[in-house]
């Protein structure tokens, strides 16, 4: 057998060896990811762990086969790690923000600031954490869109999706409407909602004429609520204020 088909049969053997122990690896991730999230209770927080344990199974399957691949062409890798060492300074130079990116990813997972699932806003840019890499986080945008974010760029955003947030519901009226009234429909839709849907983190509160847009008084109720069903609390409470409104035969603008 010629020396280059026996480098190309170590190396395609090599490679073989590597997707087998990438899809057992991958398992054993997916694994450990359920047990950690049944075991804690936060699903989010354990996805996030198991997307930053496959990107770095990633690099460190792809540095094993650049290592691979260059002792099977005959080059010596060690002479290698050496030339790193001298030009490492330079080279450091040319990655800082790779670097960067690498160590806000690392610091992302550890300190908690963001999982997969968490609605974040991010350089004016809104979208839902798909996967936390060690170099980069995808959004899914509104649309649908994919938008890959450098961890590095992490370092000032909003997280929609920790601790509390507070849905906030403004409803114009015609000024010729009675105030006081609509008021107490508001006051009477959001009690309602807080009692049934059992969201509520506190009564919900109606702040009165905000201001005039127009024609109209934009009248304002706002409740405390986990900061993931926000969204979700304020169609519910438009829903329910614009079904009062009806009931009540008061006229809303805006719902």
């Amino acid at each position: 057998m010629s020396p280059s088909l026996s480098h190309a049969l170590s190396v395609g053997l090599t490679l073989v060896l590597l997707l087998v122990g990438y899809h057992v690896a991958q398992r054993l991730i997916d694994s450990l990811v359920n047990r950690l999230g049944a075991r804690l209770g936060d699903t989010s927080r354990s996805r996030t762990l198991g997307s930053l344990l496959t990107s770095i199974m990633r690099w460190a399957l792809a540095l094993i086969v650049l290592v691979v691949i260059l002792r099977e062409l005959g080059i010596d890798v060690q002479a290698i790690v050496v030339s790193a060492g001298v030009l490492g300074v330079v080279v450091g130079l040319g990655a800082q923000a790779l670097i960067r990116d690498l160590l806000t990813g690392i610091f992302l997972l550890f300190e908690g600031l963001v999982a997969v699932g968490d609605v974040i806003q991010v350089s004016g840019v809104t979208g839902t954490v798909e996967s936390v890499g060690l170099r980069v986080t995808k959004l899914r945008l509104q649309d649908g869109a994919i938008r890959i974010v450098p961890n590095g760029a992490l370092t000032e955003f909003t997280n929609f999706s920790v601790g509390w947030g507070r849905a906030i519901v403004e409803i114009g009226v015609p000024r010729d409407v009675d105030v006081d009234r609509a008021l107490a429909a508001m006051r009477e839709a959001g009690e309602a909602w807080a009692r049934e849907s059992g969201a509520a983190l506190d009564a919900p509160a109606v702040q009165g004429i905000m201001r005039f847009s127009g024609g109209d008084a934009v009248l304002r109720l706002t409740v405390r609520v986990d900061a993931a069903r926000r969204l979700d609390a304020e169609n519910d409470l438009r829903r329910r204020i614009k079904a009062t409104f009806d009931r009540a035969g008061l006229t809303a603008v805006g719902v």
